[in-house]
């Protein structure tokens, strides 16, 4: 049984009828009389967090592409992405026929997280992820049920960090040794000089990043893919969402329009 991980970000996920297709494609992945794959979705919702905090006149900054969270505000995000987020997605993947189960980093302690420094700069309640014990996934598998995970990690101490879900996502993906890691975007792939590129190498990541070229949230998710490459995963895609039959063209790789990062 082959293992794909799937990330949406929060942009992908506001899509209208986007969760509805991608229930589809999930039970598609599974469909036969042994299951052909085992999905596991791991999911951001940084709209859903600016939205809230917004609405709350609660002022934030990023550096890197992260941003930055202090006590206050990772109790928020936690509401937003283990609550808000995360059932609606399992909600939907379940009214086309999909059983899935929502949790997080702290349930089981599939992710153990420690505090993360970016450049020296210290981002508050924002997380590394050290170790993942997927053993609450492998009981998913067994029993048929797509794991939809949120990002939301605890250290051993008890205390609650904002992971940065395109690093949850590469983490548990190489825990699970997965065929496929997928990262489903609000673009179509990487560009580099306004085109899609479609194969990103390694070794060009961080040139890529240094010179200008890659930007953002962007530049987490190459880093996360470049050591998803490096650590076992077999491929990393990252696309736009264009219809119930992406995954299915993604993964086949006949007709992809994304981006494959590989060695």
């Amino acid at each position: 049984m082959k293992t794909i991980c799937i990330k949406i970000g929060g942009a992908t996920i506001d899509a209208p009828g986007l969760l509805q297709e991608l229930g589809k494609s999930v039970a598609g992945l599974m469909r036969g009389p042994e299951p052909a794959s085992f999905p596991v979705i791991v999911h951001g919702g940084g709209k859903d967090i600016t939205r809230l905090l917004d609405s709350l006149n609660r002022k934030f900054t990023w550096v890197e592409g992260m941003r930055v969270t202090d006590a206050g505000t990772v109790e928020l995000v936690e509401m937003v992405l283990s609550g808000g987020v995360n059932k609606r997605i399992v909600n939907v993947l379940q009214t086309v026929g999909v059983t899935a189960i929502g949790i997080s980093g702290v349930d089981g302690n599939l992710f153990e997280a420690s505090k993360l420094l970016m450049s020296g700069k210290d981002l508050g309640f924002v997380g590394t992820i050290d170790r993942v014990s997927p053993g609450i996934i492998e009981l998913f598998r067994q029993k048929g049920m797509v794991p939809v995970v949120s990002p939301i990690s605890r250290d051993a101490a008890g205390n609650t960090y904002n992971v940065n879900a395109d690093l949850a996502a590469s983490e548990l993906a190489m825990a699970l040794r997965a065929d496929d890691l997928v990262f489903v975007s609000d673009v179509a792939g990487v560009r580099v000089h306004g085109s899609v590129q479609s194969v990103i190498r390694i070794t060009d990541i961080e040139p890529l990043i240094a010179s200008g070229e890659i930007t953002g949230g962007m530049v987490p998710k190459l880093r996360s893919a470049a050591d998803a490459v490096r650590r076992g995963v077999n491929r990393v895609h990252i696309c736009g969402w264009a219809g119930a039959d992406t995954l299915e063209r993604e993964l086949a790789g006949e007709g992809s329009t994304g981006t494959i990062i590989s060695e």
